[in-house]
């Protein structure tokens, strides 16, 4: 659709009934019609008629009857769904929407899926790929339940084994390191995209005779592009030998301390019981508080006061960052007063004494909460950018941190962007999983170490409304469905059935399963007591990262 196309999506009916999906000036859909916003200009809406088309209109038959139609769920138009398609409505209801950070989907016919990032403390065996290499065909091997056997026979030509697997290596502090018992010198190289290409590879170190079972660890070498790994490589030596290996794995280096964090969104809070909330961050370890400011236009509306708590938070070795949040600050009439709020926290600090200063300050702006109609999907990326850099001129040279969801990880134009203007991100990692938090807070502290940023992994701890999340998959040939993925000019529609097809005019979905999410896959609310002993295992395994700010706790108090 051209931008300057103000449409609208209308589901229509011809004489028989049969469903149509058609793509309108907004000025043509009937009043009173059922309506779902498109991303971008004009809107979706839902009539039955017996016309196949309205004038100026463009109509798409989707090859059912309109009895059939439930409801139509427009996505970005980015958005390509492969295998697996997410809804999530509340428990009461049938309001269901796309779960648009599942999207879009790789696609398993064609497209490379997202690498994971190579896990820490994990033996690698299980799920790496190996294959044997020489002329002389002198090697064999045997892998199994995560252990891996070589035997090389003598000769004189190079040969060994590659070991490679479905992952990238992280930019953290590491080595490799080894469980084994060999009866031969075995030589560890490592090989990145260019060395690979020459052909060559780095030396890591060696696997030396031990008839039994030790461990070592093999520093990387610095010369190693890590995000360009490729492969291990173990050599075998001129003479017959065999190396029996028990765990590969990549070991991180031990962690720098880094301060936990929590956001204190009720400003009563620090204004009216300060010392209250300043023990209790004594308590709970916290060394860093985000606040909520009040301002009055460019200045902070009771510096005195601001002064007076931050004074004694940095007594009690406590760091204080203002925090602003709200979608809208985003568009473009709202810059103006948004970078307001910037320059009165750099005001604030320049007229403070250094114990009275804001760390930094922190802004927490998710325009994805906007609806399309007010801020299309494809101009966030363009608006938030144009926000962060008249924060930035506002800002002078005091910190400014923004807050990001962890499903950002691909937006390699946004964060390189980002990079420019800001001193550091907090990644809402809402996860309960350890993989899950880990996998997600690894690209973010990769963008950390590339650019000297810092970097906050956020954990939530509050209540989360419970949901209903509906799985469909794609169809086999031949098999019945009940969601269409239609295309109505440059926008995937889902179109929901309330009976099975196996005829249509576009690719059918089927219902897969239904469940309830409790929250307990994102949010430690209910037991926060494994947060406790969870924190300490992410801060030594994150803390390998030189950006890594610390553990930052959403609901905490």
């Amino acid at each position: 659709m051209k931008p300057a196309f103000a449409a609208a999506l209308l589901l229509m009916t011809s004489s028989a009934q049969a469903a149509w999906l058609q793509v309108c000036p907004a000025s043509s859909a009937p009043a009173g019609a059922p309506r779902a916003a498109l991303p971008g200009p004009g809107e979706m809406v839902v009539v039955a008629s017996a016309s196949a088309a309205l004038p100026g209109c463009r109509a798409l038959p989707l090859g059912v009857d309109m009895s059939q139609v439930e409801a139509l769920y427009p996505l970005a138009p980015q958005d390509k769904p492969a295998r697996t398609i997410l809804l999530y409505g509340p428990l009461d209801g049938k309001r269901f929407a796309p779960g648009s950070h599942d999207l879009p989907q790789p696609d398993p016919a064609g497209a490379t899926p997202r690498r994971e990032p190579m896990p820490l403390r994990t033996n690698l065996l299980p799920d790496a790929r190996v294959r044997t290499f020489g002329v002389e065909e002198r090697v064999a091997i045997a892998h199994a339940n995560g252990k891996l056997r070589i035997v090389c026979r003598a000769g004189s030509r190079a040969a060994g084994v590659l070991l490679d697997g479905a992952w990238y290596m992280p930019l953290a502090s590491s080595s490799l390191g080894a469980d084994y018992a060999a009866s031969g010198a075995f030589s560890v190289q490592v090989a990145d995209a260019a060395s690979a290409a020459r052909e060559s590879s780095h030396a890591v170190g060696e696997l030396g005779v031990s008839s039994s079972r030790r461990s070592t660890g093999l520093p990387l070498p610095a010369q190693l592009d890590r995000h360009g790994w490729r492969q291990f490589v173990i050599l075998c030596p001129q003479e017959a030998a065999t190396l029996e290996l028990d765990s590969l794995r990549l070991e991180p280096a031990a962690a720098k301390a880094a301060p936990r964090s929590t956001w204190i969104w009720d400003r009563s809070e620090w204004m009216e019981r300060g010392d209250a909330l300043l023990a209790w961050a004594r308590r709970e370890a916290i060394g860093e508080l985000f606040i909520v400011v009040t301002l009055d236009g460019p200045k902070v509306r009771n510096p005195a006061q601001l002064r007076a708590f931050v004074r004694k938070a940095h007594a009690a070795g406590i760091a204080v960052t203002s925090v602003e949040g709200d979608p809208h600050m985003v568009l473009a009439n709202h810059r103006a007063a948004t970078a307001d709020r910037a320059r009165a926290f750099a005001a604030y600090n320049r007229a403070a004494a250094p114990e009275e200063r804001l760390r930094a300050m922190q802004f927490d702006v998710e325009p994805y909460l906007l609806p399309d109609a007010v801020l299309a999907p494809a101009d966030r990326d363009r608006a938030y950018m144009a926000m962060a850099r008249a924060l930035r001129e506002a800002a002078g040279d005091m910190a400014i941190d923004y807050v990001v969801p962890f499903w950002w990880w691909d937006k390699t134009e946004l964060l390189d962007g980002l990079a420019k203007v800001a001193d550091g991100l907090a990644v809402m990692d809402y996860r309960t999983a350890p993989d899950q938090i880990y996998g997600f807070a690894a690209p973010f502290l990769d963008w950390s170490a590339q650019h000297g940023k810092r970097v906050h992994i956020a954990l939530e701890a509050g209540r989360v409304a419970p949901e209903r999340q509906r799985r469909y998959v794609r169809a086999d040939a031949n098999e019945a469905g009940d969601l269409l993925l239609a295309q109505a000019g440059e926008v995937p529609v889902l179109v929901l059935l309330r009976q099975p097809v196996t005829r249509a005019n576009a690719p059918l979905y089927r219902f897969s399963s239904e469940r309830t999410l409790d929250g307990s896959a994102t949010s430690f609310h209910g037991n926060k007591t494994a947060l406790r002993r969870l924190l300490p295992e992410l801060e030594r395994d994150l803390g390998a990262w030189p950006g890594f700010a610390g553990i930052a706790l959403h609901g905490w108090r």
